[in-house]
């Protein structure tokens, strides 16, 4: 398992978004501001050519731009893993990217759970 967007989910939550709403642009406003995400629900997929399987967007001056802050990421990050129980930094798998490149893409150990995959508040920490 992936890690989760824990800035779309915070979106969604914060703003009533559509569970299909997708971020395609994240930007960081100035000093503690917080972020904005401009996104859509995918207006399909493509069937083929080299982007078969990926969403298909509507042009970017439809896009719809959402503002959240630092605090409404971290209350997302506690629900999520209030929800599944896993650590939200590694989504469970214990495992983070440590590099990509053109040999493949190396891992480390989470250094949010230390390699447990679970979240902070089941392994009694904090």
């Amino acid at each position: 398992m992936s890690a989760p967007d824990i800035h779309a989910i915070a979106a969604r939550r914060v703003h009533g978004l559509p569970a299909d709403w997708q971020p395609r642009i994240y930007g960081c406003l100035d000093r503690d501001l917080g972020f904005y995400l401009r996104g859509a629900v995918p207006i399909g997929t493509y069937s083929r050519g080299p982007r078969k399987g990926r969403p298909k967007w509507a042009p970017l001056g439809q896009l719809e731009r959402v503002v959240i802050t630092a605090d409404e990421v971290k209350q997302a990050r506690i629900c999520w893993e209030n929800e599944t129980g896993l650590c939200s930094h590694c989504g469970g798998s214990g495992q983070q990217v440590k590099s990509t490149g053109i040999n493949g893409t190396t891992y480390r150990e989470c250094g949010a759970c230390s390699g447990t995959g679970k979240a902070l508040h089941l392994r009694g920490v904090g």
